[in-house]
């Protein structure tokens, strides 16, 4: 078994509790803290559903849902030692999103979000008519991992050597 993918995995969550741990310390609800001027801002808010604020009140069942998904993927990365690196590495930081968010759930009873993109939100804005969701590292562990996995989807495949 390779340890890598749950190494990436526990980083990623260890990243996304410390950023939340640090925002709840350090500014009140709804608050905000420049970080990168015109790219970045923190902003406290906290989320009771999922992304976009889906499902709202469905915290409980989100929280199972997301300890489902990422103990699924895990098992899936356990056992598929042959997978390409970069597949694995996507697996790995959806299995950190799903974690870190599920993390929340159970201790909090909802999802801390921070991550405020001016630049997303330009983008967003003429399209949609609304700012670009807050959102939070485990998110983004998400999101990359998807982007990483198209990406894998389609690159020519390699023949795989059996171990």
């Amino acid at each position: 078994m390779r340890a890598w993918p749950f190494l990436v995995t526990a980083l990623w969550v260890g990243l996304d509790q410390w950023l939340k741990a640090y925002v709840v310390a350090t500014l009140p609800l709804y608050a905000t803290r420049e970080v990168l001027p015109g790219f970045l801002t923190l902003q406290y808010v906290t989320n009771n559903g999922a992304a976009w604020s889906l499902f709202a009140g469905a915290a409980g069942v989100l929280t199972v849902v997301r300890l489902l998904a990422g103990i699924a993927i895990l098992w899936v990365v356990a056992r598929d030692l042959r997978a390409p690196k970069l597949q694995t590495l996507a697996l790995a930081l959806i299995a950190g999103g799903a974690f870190g968010n599920a993390i929340d759930g159970v201790f909090r009873g909802h999802v801390v979000d921070m991550l405020l993109s001016q630049t997303l939100t330009s983008l967003y804005q003429p399209l949609f008519h609304t700012v670009f969701p807050i959102f939070n590292l485990a998110d983004s562990g998400v999101v990359a991992g998807v982007i990483l996995l198209v990406i894998t989807g389609l690159l020519p495949s390699r023949v795989v050597r059996p171990a």
